[in-house]
């Protein structure tokens, strides 16, 4: 029998790449360390690409076969079974400083290959997006031509009280705004998602939870608890 793969072969088969990295920093070479890093990322940049284009996807079929509604609620089974566990940390958002509250929000979207731009004023802090996800579907034309992804139309908390809202852009009111006010908090932040290509998304983190403007409240159909 010939065989195919080499010992070689199968041993890099079997490395993840950023392990390999590792072992070419031991031998004393950077260089191929650092090629085997950027290897990583651009592998870890297509998975991720897949990954939100098959949420956004499963998303729109949700959409047009049982209605807008039927979205919020997908959304809302990830927010109680997923999201909420997940940020129980035995430390409360609103109890965090505003400057950690936005470091943990800056680290997400840097871990999704989004670019962030950082103000501060005496009430808040602001992080501008360039959005790894679903800034770059709106940016790369997916709502549009043959097989557009969704827009939702139904004006609602889900959409921010806005006339439309991107399918994929509704997990940040969903799941960062309306659910944490019912269970109890402040939203995570104040997003202000993209109205077309080429747009930021803007996140604000207020100081004080309470300083939080009612409109924030009202867009989301909600009230100040």
């Amino acid at each position: 029998m010939v065989m195919e793969l080499s010992a070689a072969d199968i041993e890099s088969m079997r490395t993840p790449l950023w392990e390999q990295a590792k072992i070419a920093l031991g031998r004393g070479n950077p260089e191929e360390a650092a090629a085997l890093i950027d290897r990583a990322v651009e592998q870890w940049r297509g998975l991720k690409t897949y990954s939100i284009n098959w949420i956004t996807s499963l998303l729109t079929f949700i959409g047009e076969e049982m209605g807008e509604e039927a979205v919020e609620r997908a959304l809302r089974k990830t927010g109680e079974e997923f999201v909420r566990p997940r940020r129980d940390t035995g430390t409360e958002w609103n109890d965090l400083p505003a400057a950690a509250r936005a470091k943990v929000i800056a680290r997400a979207m840097l871990g999704n290959m989004g670019e962030v731009e950082v103000e501060e004023d005496d009430e808040k802090i602001t992080l501008s997006f360039k959005c790894g996800s679903g800034g770059m579907l709106i940016d790369e034309g997916k709502y549009e031509g043959e097989h557009a992804y969704m827009k939702l139309q139904e004006k609602s908390g889900r959409t921010f009280m806005r006339d439309e809202l991107w399918v994929y852009c509704a997990h940040c009111s969903v799941n960062n705004e309306i659910q944490p006010v019912e269970w109890g908090s402040a939203p995570t932040s104040i997003e202000y998602p993209p109205t077309k290509p080429g747009e930021r998304c803007i996140h604000h983190l207020y100081k004080d939870v309470a300083d939080v403007p009612d409109e924030a409240y009202e867009r989301i159909g909600k009230t100040r608890p």
